[in-house]
C-alpha cells in the first residue's frame, strides 16, 4: 500500500471528483492540433477553469505542461497536466489544504 502521495492524502470526494475531472481535461486537450500555452488554457477555460485555477502554464519543445487548482472546502486535490506528446496526460496531484497554490508531486 501506498505511504504517500495522492492516494494517501486526498479525501474521498477529492479522489472521486479528480476522476471526472481527468476526463474532460483529457477529451478537451486531446483534440489540440497545436498545444501551445494559449492554446491549453482556452482549452481548460472552455471547460470553466478560470485563469486563477491555472498554474504553471508553460512549453518544452512540442509539450505543454500546466497544474489545475481544484482545491475546495479544504480539499487539496489538484491536477498536473502534459499535452503534445503521443497522449494528453493528466493526473491527480496534491496541494495543501490553504494558503497559496503548490503542487505536489505524484508518487506512483
Amino acid at each position: 500500500m501506498p505511504t504517500a502521495g495522492p492516494e494517501v492524502e486526498l479525501n474521498a470526494r477529492d479522489w472521486c471528483a479528480s476522476n471526472h475531472h481527468e476526463q474532460r481535461i483529457y477529451v478537451a486537450v486531446q483534440e489540440l492540433t497545436d498545444p501551445t500555452p494559449a492554446e491549453v488554457r482556452a482549452a481548460l477555460n472552455g471547460l470553466g477553469y478560470p485563469d486563477e485555477r491555472i498554474h504553471d502554464l508553460k512549453q518544452s519543445g512540442a509539450t505543454t505542461q500546466f497544474f489545475l487548482d481544484l482545491r475546495e472546502n479544504g480539499g487539496r486535490l489538484c491536477l498536473e497536466g502534459s499535452v503534445g506528446g503521443e497522449e494528453p496526460v493528466v493526473d491527480k496531484c496534491v496541494a495543501p489544504a490553504t494558503g497559496p497554490f503548490t503542487a505536489g508531486r505524484t508518487q506512483h
